[in-house]
């Protein structure tokens, strides 16, 4: 059973949800990798670029190299999106000169990166990934919602799903998977992969949305990609987005 490999898979539990005012995270072993290595955000089902920005903007005042891509929800699969997601990654470092690339992915987000992954198409180009709420044990509203060949694979059990469960990390990646207690969408440890080297958060007062406003989780996402020597970056002041005028 997928779940019954996740649900062995060790928590760190973290309370406190949106107080607006500051950043604490759990995440105090940060990547030795060079700050230099940009971010790729990689956006959920129907969700768009902007779903990022609270994250975005916190990350690049740390001083980190952030971009965000795009892709249709409809009309494709997961393997054409994933080969999507290598095609902007190969962008991304021939723009940049980095060698490696940060991958962070909201809910469908993170089941397209790891396809990509599964696939080969990132080999030695990635350094860590951290998924948000993503559906590796399925979703229950994939049941529920008009049928297309994205959202069946989002069905627990899916072929697609079974696929991601059987096929190892590679060793040279560090991935961090974050859980909301709160979660409808992919509730309880469905958002949790399979593999024992995957490093869990779950935060409590957080849905599958707040994932992306939290400060206790963007604190986590910047302490892991900061690098040693900057996971006080978690306990500064999360920046808001300045509002319209």
């Amino acid at each position: 059973m997928m779940m019954s490999a996740a649900a062995m898979t060790p928590l760190r539990l973290v309370s406190g949800g949106f107080d607006g005012e500051t950043i604490s995270s759990p995440c105090v072993e940060a990547l030795t990798a060079p700050r230099t290595r940009p971010v790729l955000l990689v956006h959920g089902f129907a969700g768009t670029k902007s779903s990022w920005a609270l994250v975005e903007h916190n990350l690049r005042l740390r001083g980190l190299t952030v971009e965000a891509m795009s892709y249709p929800p409809a009309g494709t699969s997961v393997a054409q999106l994933a080969d999507r997601l290598a095609a902007e990654v190969d962008r991304v470092l021939s723009r940049t000169g980095a060698d490696k690339v940060h991958l962070v992915g909201h809910s469908l987000g993170g089941v397209l990166i790891a396809q990509a992954i599964a696939d080969g198409r990132l080999d030695g180009r990635v350094d860590a990934v951290i998924t948000l709420g993503s559906p590796f044990g399925g979703s229950p509203w994939a049941n529920l919602l008009p049928v297309n060949e994205i959202v069946r694979a989002l069905r627990h059990g899916s072929p697609v799903l079974r696929r991601l469960e059987s096929i190892p990390l590679p060793d040279s990646v560090r991935w961090v998977s974050m859980t909301a207690a709160l979660d409808i969408i992919v509730p309880g440890l469905r958002s949790v992969p399979s593999h024992d080297q995957v490093e869990t958060f779950r935060f409590d007062g957080v849905g599958h949305l707040g994932l992306l406003l939290s400060p206790q989780v963007i604190g986590c996402i910047a302490a892991t990609l900061c690098g040693h020597g900057t996971t006080r970056a978690a306990e500064a002041p999360m920046a808001l987005l300045p509002s319209a005028s």
